[in-house]
């Protein structure tokens, strides 16, 4: 799987910034040539790396034809077979799969032909639905993550011996930490690294900034609303940890005052990641701006309208991917739920696409009055200043009502609860009841990702705001 032996570069260096052992295994030596080509292919024109893409696409089509019985068995699934070559027009005419489509047919989308000594491995996800869904992937696709993880790093400087802690919500018991003498694979066996632990991120707050003091990290990974928290707890204790370098965040819609936030208790910047369990990373936080750069090597991504139509630069719409390496059970024009927003090519001089804005899933969208669909509520400004309020999340529960759960440490004053509501008006306009539901906590779903915004309605009505809502 190589993507070209052309250096992109234009005069950048392209030569890898991690000292890698001499001497490595076939599997290691193999991702760091994945790598490489990835730090080249970054600087190539944004039309290169579509021509690329549809090369690369009309691989996977062909593959599919002959070996993947959802997409060979049911018309219209695939372009015509008199089409060698794929193109735009032929790429937008296939129906879009749906979540409930995968996990209805999974066995007819799994590839018979692939060949043989292929190592496949299940991956599952729940991600925010609490729904199971089985995603088979080869040791090629595997690798070519770690390649991509590889990149992300280099974007963002990261030392190879900083420590590294992180909150994840696969230990199943609360308080629980987990400590690695370095990196987790590969990156332990491609270089000298610092150690790594983990702790469950079901564990009380105070115990997760315990934690924390006690390892004195240099960087920290996290979901955006466990880091909330967190910079809550440490702005009441003035306390920062001295050698943090960077916070990273991942699996959660990012709300954009949180970068501001962390820099200001913890003094140091947030990145962000945008991906999911299907897919790998889709999009990665560049180096130099606060947006996001699509990872075209890894996925074609679409952002579309209501219509089909793809968004341009400033508007919004449904994204759509496609990962191009998913021979063992492809994903053709596959949604995700989420929504985003299209940005201008970066200044930065990458090739690679950009997205402004990230803003969830459609059970994250409010609904107005009218049917209309917006985009999300950013709920933190609602609350900003108000210390005593511990956690929140608003809950649409119908056309004309907005339920805002509150874990508050001490009765709040009416001046604030006034204050919340005149916050959401703000945003939501005055068609709204707001109730105000003080509970005892808001407990984490099982697969540990957190909404600060969920709707419990669903609408006939598709029609969505084809901007965004929200000021830069």
């Amino acid at each position: 799987m190589t993507f070209s032996s052309t250096d992109g570069s234009a005069g950048r260096p392209t030569s890898p910034d991690f000292a890698f052992f001499p001497a490595l295994g076939p599997v290691e030596a193999q991702i760091v040539g994945f790598y490489r080509q990835l730090e080249s292919s970054q600087w190539w024109p944004a039309d290169k790396l579509r021509q690329w893409q549809f090369a690369q696409l009309t691989r996977l089509v062909a593959h599919a034809r002959q070996h993947v019985p959802f997409y060979a068995e049911t018309p219209g699934r695939l372009p015509s077979v008199t089409e060698s070559e794929i193109d735009e027009s032929a790429w937008r005419s296939l129906p879009i799969l749906t979540k409930a489509e995968v996990r209805a047919d999974a066995a007819r989308l799994k590839s018979r032909g692939l060949p043989p000594n292929t190592l496949v491995y299940s991956d599952w996800t729940t991600g925010s639905s609490g729904q199971p869904l089985e995603v088979l992937k080869t040791a090629t696709f595997d690798m070519l993550f770690r390649a991509n993880k590889l990149r992300m790093l280099r974007w963002h400087s990261y030392d190879p011996m900083g420590k590294v802690c992180e909150f994840r919500p696969f230990l199943k018991t609360a308080g629980a930490v987990h400590h690695l003498p370095c990196w987790e694979w590969p990156l332990g066996n491609l270089f000298r690294t610092g150690p790594q632990a983990i702790m469950d991120i079901f564990s009380e707050i105070e115990a997760q900034v315990h934690f924390l003091e006690a390892e004195s990290p240099e960087y920290l990974l996290a979901f955006p609303s466990n880091l909330r928290l967190l910079l809550r707890a440490f702005r009441r204790t003035g306390k920062r940890l001295p050698n943090l370098r960077l916070v990273r965040t991942m699996s959660e819609r990012l709300d954009p005052d949180l970068r501001r936030e962390c820099q200001e208790t913890l003094g140091v910047p947030l990145m962000d990641c945008y991906g999911c369990q299907e897919a790998g990373y889709i999009a990665i936080q560049c180096p130099e701006h606060d947006h996001y750069h699509i990872q075209s090597e890894m996925s074609l991504v679409e952002v579309l309208r209501e219509d089909g139509t793809p968004c341009q630069p400033g508007e919004t719409g449904r994204v759509v991917i496609t990962p191009l390496h998913a021979f063992a059970m492809p994903l053709l024009r596959y949604e995700l739920g989420d929504y985003a927003e299209v940005g201008e090519p970066c200044p930065c001089g990458r090739g690679l696409p950009v997205l402004r804005q990230i803003y969830g899933r459609k059970k994250e969208t409010l609904t107005m009055p009218s049917g209309e669909r917006r985009y999300s509520i950013f709920a933190s400004p609602v609350f900003e200043c108000i210390e005593a309020v511990a956690q929140y999340q608003i809950v649409q529960k119908s056309l004309t009502i907005l339920e805002v759960q509150i874990v508050a440490e001490r009765p709040l004053k009416e001046a604030e609860c006034d204050l919340i509501i005149d916050r959401l008006v703000t945003q939501v306009g005055p068609a709204f009841e707001i109730r105000l539901v003080f509970v005892d906590n808001i407990p984490r779903p099982p697969g540990g990702k957190y909404m600060d915004f969920l709707s419990e309605i669903e609408t006939g009505n598709s029609n969505l705001t084809s901007t965004s809502p929200f000021p830069p």
